[in-house]
């Protein structure tokens, strides 16, 4: 497993970019002296995460904090398009604004379109900034220095996150990033810098389904006859992490042999069904595309027991309190990234066999 360590300070690993970083950070540094004060009065807060879906559901643990510190300001939140459906209902934030940054952007689209959509949304999110002039802004992303830029060009009057993505010299507050941490302790730091705490262990995502997400589930369980039923999900937006159809024909072969097996996720995941069916021989469910991320919420919590990957999945069975094995992998660290809740076993397939780690 490749663990998250800094080099020189900053989470880059090209060292021309550090270089280059050191040396702007050196330059801000001699012109901006000290951070500001922390205003007097917080009427509006920024929240900066424009990552990836599993990193959107996880900052939803730390959202209720900032609202029980914070109780009468309005909480917006900058993310990507793509993390809409995890803040849906939610009750913590009043606008979410879309800035869809290249770097967190798995969409199907040239690097052109990339950019071309970035720069839209990068002009309609500095609007809204300079519009509502937040009080306060905490950048949650600690490799997005250029946030940090963002938020100081769109007049926010005081700005607390790591100096880990450069442009340190710009924040107000800054802080430590700690090495062998879970992700959302990274978040907790930021957030303690403005007097937002609390441990670890109390901590839980959040999703907020509604009337008809529950509606759309029971209706799905009736047309196919599920009662006793385990749920597959083999997909992943890092396509580093995937498994072959035979790797999940052996899941499916150990876990359906008393219970029925269906197969999630997004309509354009719909391939991997075609894989596992091929290899596994058993009558399995399709019902990829089938979800919205709320409603797959509502769908694992009548799971008997979830099998996914190191992804949004992982995060949202931990979610539903249902038993479930999350398939690790060697890019990421899992004391970092796994999923926060009871009943995860974390499984790390080796030359040997599976080396299994409960959470």
């Amino acid at each position: 497993m490749r663990k998250t360590t800094l080099r020189r300070g900053y989470r880059f690993k090209n060292r021309w970019m550090i270089s280059l970083m050191w040396v702007i950070d050196h330059l801000l540094a001699a012109f901006c002296g000290k951070g500001r004060p922390f205003p007097e009065r917080v009427a509006r807060i920024l929240l900066m995460k424009p990552d990836h879906l599993g990193d959107m559901l996880m900052l939803t643990s730390v959202l209720p904090l900032i609202r029980e510190r914070y109780r009468d300001a309005d909480i917006d939140i900058v993310c990507g398009a793509w993390a809409l459906p995890v803040l849906e209902n939610n009750p913590f934030i009043r606008k979410r604004i879309v800035l869809n940054h290249p770097a967190y952007n798995r969409g199907n689209l040239s690097l052109y379109r990339k950019l071309a959509d970035f720069i839209r949304t990068l002009v309609g999110t500095l609007r809204a900034l300079r519009r509502e002039r937040y009080d306060l802004c905490l950048n949650f992303r600690d490799a997005g220095g250029d946030l940090i830029l963002l938020a100081r060009l769109g007049n926010c009057r005081f700005i607390a996150g790591h100096r880990t993505g450069g442009f340190g010299p710009l924040l107000d507050a800054v802080a430590d990033w700690r090495e062998g941490v879970h992700e959302v302790a990274h978040y907790l730091e930021v957030a303690g810098l403005v007097g937002v705490g609390a441990p670890l262990e109390g901590l839980s995502y959040a999703l907020y389904p509604g009337t008809e997400d529950h509606a759309c589930v029971e209706a799905v369980l009736e047309r196919y006859g599920l009662t006793d039923f385990v749920a597959i999900h083999p997909g992943s937006g890092d396509k580093r992490k995937l498994r072959d159809g035979n790797f999940w024909g052996r899941v499916v072969r150990d876990a359906g042999e008393h219970c029925r097996v269906t197969v999630t996720g997004s309509r354009d995941e719909g391939r991997f069904f075609t894989e596992v069916a091929a290899v596994a021989g058993s009558d399995l469910v399709d019902l990829t595309g089938a979800f919205t991320i709320p409603q797959l919420l509502v769908f694992f919590r009548k799971a008997r027991h979830v099998y996914t990957l190191d992804s949004l999945a992982a995060h949202i069975a931990a979610l539903s309190g249902r038993k479930a094995t999350v398939f690790w992998n060697d890019l990421n660290d899992a004391e970092q990234w796994r999923p926060l809740g009871r009943n995860i076993e974390v499984v790390y397939p080796a030359c040997g066999g599976p080396e299994k780690r409960p959470n």
